[in-house]
């Protein structure tokens, strides 16, 4: 069975998961997830681990401001929990799809914005893993930037965030750039984080960030990834 056998090369490679069973449990979702008839879209679910989607439904409530990276389901599951939902979009066919579904389910505190890649002719001297760069690994992005799509949170006020999800592109960039932008005890998601570079250049050190790494099944596809969700303590000075 392809699941069992992820799971227990999981257990060895990522020893923050407690158990066997905490990557079983979720082999029933997983498995109606997989028909071909399912999508996030249609669903309303972001595409993140299960996991990590548990987590975010016992922290949301209907007060919170939320700013994400990259749109999808995970921007009509936020429009049904919180207060109000700002996401960028690089890509304008899917910026156009999503637009329609959310005219179709008449969603209404939602500010979506496209941001297209802007020519860079400094590019070549540039590297993806650098947060002040821009810049995107995807080769479909060669010769661009996102330096716009990325500064798209800087017209909100410092700490006006409860959650910043950055599952878009030039992820480094995105999260120099919501740091401040989260609450005080809230929080930053970044997914794909088994991706190192994403988050190395930045220090999540106690007590003023907690951690926690979300390794394991996804909905829709095979292959197990890593979700990081990281809170801003109380205690942070900024």
């Amino acid at each position: 069975m392809i699941y069992l056998k992820k799971s227990i090369k999981t257990l060895f490679k990522h020893p923050n998961v407690p158990s066997i069973f905490s990557l079983m449990r979720y082999f029933p979702e997983w498995r109606k997830y997989l028909a071909p008839d399912r999508n996030s879209i249609a669903d309303k679910i972001p595409w993140i681990t299960f996991s990590a989607i548990d987590f975010l439904k016992k922290i949301s409530h209907s007060e919170m401001h939320i700013f994400e990276y990259g749109s999808g389901g995970s921007t009509l599951f936020w429009a049904s929990r919180v207060k109000e939902v700002v996401s960028v979009e690089h890509d304008r066919l899917w910026y156009e799809k999503i637009r329609s579904e959310l005219r179709n389910h008449n969603v209404t505190n939602i500010k979506y914005i496209l941001s297209e890649a802007e020519p860079d002719n400094k590019f070549k001297e540039k590297s993806f893993e650098n947060p002040a760069d821009y810049i995107s690994k995807d080769e479909n992005f060669t010769g661009k930037k996102f330096e716009a799509y990325v500064k798209q949170i800087d017209q909100y006020p410092d700490e006006y965030f409860h959650i910043v999800v950055v599952d878009g592109r030039a992820r480094p960039s995105c999260i120099s750039h919501a740091l401040k932008k989260v609450k005080k005890g809230g929080y930053l998601i970044v997914d794909n984080s088994e991706r190192d570079y994403y988050l190395v250049p930045f220090m999540f050190k106690e007590p003023y960030w907690r951690v926690w790494k979300f390794y394991g099944p996804v909905p829709y596809i095979y292959h197990f990834s890593e979700t990081t969700i990281i809170k801003k303590e109380d205690m942070v000075l900024t």
